[in-house]
């Protein structure tokens, strides 16, 4: 009983001050907010804890899918005219994860320049899941623009991933296809890049050459033609071939029963435009592959609508000896 009054009194007495009923409310509210802060502070570092925690998952998933990645090149092959290297191969996605291709890298080893192409990011087929192919050959051969380089400079090679990894090109020739040219002849034929442009008449020296023809194999003989031909040394004793002005690609055809023959000559292109004057002289060095070029317009007339034979003859120098060699695997259809 006595308890209960002595709290009464303690409570009215309490009530009745005002100083000591404010700190009774304020330490009420600085309980509250220390539990506030601290709830806070408490759900802010787990937040950020979980953060991390999905920030490293994610950056070791990324890792591991950059070590998965496993690109490869094949058929892999260049060709090289006016400081333009064009490059040729197929990418195969040999790896468990999804890849894309977004650049094209050449570096010019005797030149100490470089070039690149990031237009692949954009290319379609470039995203390649697992098992995919990528060909880039003929058409969709890729060009890189290499400062200061020249056709008898070595080239370095490579594809970017998006995930930073580089997937190298060689350059596919070797022991069989050096047996093969003992056969055949020192110098191969790409027939996936042989095609030619129309000229009305003979354009004059520094005209850039237009589009070409889609029609590859249907040939104008009334139009000024020029053949674009790419060419590989494989010689089997790994020499060095220059080709000089009385190589040509040679026809023979019929004119009202009887037998005729044209020519077109080989010409100088460079950096796309062409010089039909000028005399033409290109190197070969071993195991490259370049552009060349052949045209002019046919001076007999022969019978239209039919198709027939194109021989490719090539005539200059393997090392100190003379060279020729001629390549009859192209057939044209002759039209007006």
């Amino acid at each position: 009983m006595r308890a209960r009054l002595w709290l009464r009194k303690k409570v009215t007495r309490l009530t009745n001050n005002p100083k000591g009923f404010s700190s009774i409310i304020g330490l009420v509210f600085m309980v509250l907010v220390v539990l506030l802060l601290s709830t806070g502070v408490f759900m802010w570092t787990l937040s950020q804890n979980t953060l991390y925690n999905e920030a490293l998952r994610e950056k070791n998933q990324q890792e591991a899918d950059r070590r998965y990645e496993n690109v490869v090149a094949t058929n892999g092959n260049y060709t090289f005219s006016g400081n333009v290297v064009t490059v040729a191969a197929t990418l195969t996605n040999a790896g468990p994860v999804a890849t894309q291709i977004i650049n094209l890298w050449v570096f010019d080893t005797s030149k100490q320049t470089y070039g690149f192409n990031n237009s692949l990011a954009s290319m379609t087929g470039a995203n390649l899941n697992p098992g995919q192919v990528l060909n880039l050959n003929g058409t969709n051969a890729i060009e890189v623009t290499v400062p200061n380089a020249g056709s008898s400079d070595n080239f370095n090679v490579w594809f970017v991933t998006a995930r930073g990894n580089t997937v190298p090109l060689t350059k596919s020739q070797g022991i069989i296809m050096a047996q093969v040219s003992q056969g055949i002849g020192s110098i191969s034929f790409d027939f996936e890049q042989f095609w030619h442009y129309d000229f009305s008449t003979q354009p004059a020296d520094g005209t850039p050459l237009p589009s070409k023809s889609p029609n590859n194999y249907t040939v104008s003989a009334n139009n000024y033609t020029v053949f674009h031909v790419v060419l590989t040394n494989l010689d089997p004793l790994g020499k060095n071939i220059v080709l000089d002005g009385n190589s040509s690609i040679y026809i023979i055809c019929a004119q009202s029963a009887t037998v005729k023959y044209g020519t077109w000559g080989l010409v100088n292109v460079t950096a796309n435009k062409i010089y039909p004057s000028s005399g033409a002289q290109c190197y070969l060095k071993y195991e490259n592959m370049i552009e060349i070029y052949f045209a002019g317009k046919l001076k007999q007339n022969p019978d239209l609508n039919t198709a027939y034979p194109l021989n490719v003859l090539l005539l200059g120098r393997k090392g100190n000896n003379d060279y020729g060699q001629n390549i009859p695997f192209v057939s044209i259809y002759l039209v007006s």
